[in-house]
């Protein structure tokens, strides 16, 4: 039977003390709030670059900045993610001011960065110098196209009356 339990939430230095057991490190990140289907897919598809894949997901203040306040706090989009089959580690990330993961890429130096959705290329990926300097490869178009939006559908709930 395969093992069902969670991936553990970890930080960078638990990164980094299991590194050599680690093998190639993939990784992708996003708010998650709420998680939909694009989402899922991007992270089942990342898995296939790499034997480890470790999500990052982006804090509170990421959200407040993108769409006025998160609709679910950090640590519950952490271990929403973190029984999402495929994933093997979960790092919560948060820079106040910062809309971008560049530096957890820093930190972390996977070997590979993926990104889905409409996310293809430096223009759209803020992330994509860093990934050059740091010799991390960068992966697009991964899982599904951009059919959902955790924005629009918090807009369209939050619009329903009751």
């Amino acid at each position: 039977m395969k093992d069902l339990r969670p991936a553990p939430i970890v930080d960078f230095d638990y990164v980094d003390a299991h590194r050599a057991s680690l093998g190639t490190i993939v990784c992708t990140s996003g708010g998650y709030d709420p998680i939909h289907p694009g989402h899922m897919s991007c992270i089942a598809d990342s898995k296939r670059f790499g034997d480890t894949l470790v999500v990052l997901v982006n804090g509170d203040a990421f959200l407040t900045a993108k769409k006025g306040k998160p609709f679910q706090d950090l640590v519950t989009r952490c271990r929403i993610v973190s029984h999402v089959r495929g994933v093997d580690l979960v790092v919560p990330f948060e820079v106040e001011g910062d809309q971008t993961v560049t530096e957890a890429l820093r930190r972390l130096k996977p070997h590979v960065f993926t990104k889905g959705g409409d996310r293809v290329d430096a223009a759209t990926i803020p992330e994509w110098d860093v990934c050059r300097d740091l010799g991390i490869r960068v992966e697009t178009g991964i899982g599904e196209p951009k059919l959902w939006s955790s924005s629009e559908f918090l807009s369209k709930w939050s619009s329903k009356k009751e």
